[in-house]
């Protein structure tokens, strides 16, 4: 698709989401509620789930935490938790997400990727990446692209991990960067990629208002290279 086209149809559905989101505001995985404010991405995609690709008691950072729904799960079963989005909307959903269930062994950061966590590492570093291609003024806007998002994280993943730590990070296998070829460039190691096929049918059901199909993800896993 043109860009042209691409930026035109999603300036109507970045507002058309904020309205759905207005008025179906909340959503239940495996049993938790999470409140999702207008701005910010709901979860469709059962990126919670990004969980059972990691061992339990361990220093996890949540890369554009969004809604918060991965830090809420990995802090479940982490030792700490360090969520950081360059979104002032998604730093207080999450906030509040995590309030909401007592969350207490997590760090809620504002951050332009790593620049507020630059000298921490971590056990494991989870993303769930924003996929559309495009850029916008406002800043509060820049959660839902794509433009230098996937390559930055790459690109500083090895000196926010431990030795041996990992990189998990759901993509369509398709994406239009290939993961495969970041990772050799970056100093990371391919461990796997898993089709995700975890997406409840209430999940589903909650996506069809927000036009949300299929986008054939793929959980990738990278381990540091020493």
């Amino acid at each position: 698709m043109p860009p042209i086209v691409q930026r035109s149809l999603f300036a109507l559905y970045y507002p058309y989401c904020g309205m759905v989101a207005r008025i179906l505001p909340n959503i239940t995985l495996d049993g938790l509620k999470l409140r999702v404010l207008p701005g910010v991405y709901k979860p469709l995609d059962s990126e919670h789930h990004l969980i059972d690709f990691i061992e339990a008691d361990k220093r996890v950072l949540d890369v554009g935490c969004g809604s918060g729904v991965i830090t809420v799960f990995a802090a479940l079963k982490s030792k700490h938790v360090t969520a950081i989005d360059i979104s002032p909307r998604a730093i207080e959903n999450t906030r509040q997400n995590c309030q909401t269930h007592n969350i207490e062994n997590v760090t809620i950061k504002q951050s332009n990727m790593y620049a507020e966590v630059e000298d921490e590492r971590f056990d494991y570093i989870m993303s769930y990446p924003p996929l559309y291609e495009g850029a916008f003024e406002s800043q509060d806007q820049q959660w839902c692209t794509s433009n230098n998002f996937v390559q930055d994280l790459f690109k500083g993943a090895s000196e926010h991990l431990e030795p041996g730590g990992k990189l998990i990070v759901l993509l369509p296998k398709n994406f239009r960067v290939s993961p495969m070829e970041l990772s050799q460039q970056y100093k990371l190691e391919f461990e796997s990629a898993v089709a995700h096929h975890n997406r409840s049918f209430a999940t589903r059901l909650h996506g069809l208002p927000y036009l949300h199909f299929n986008m054939n993800n793929h959980v990738f896993t990278f381990r540091r290279l020493p």
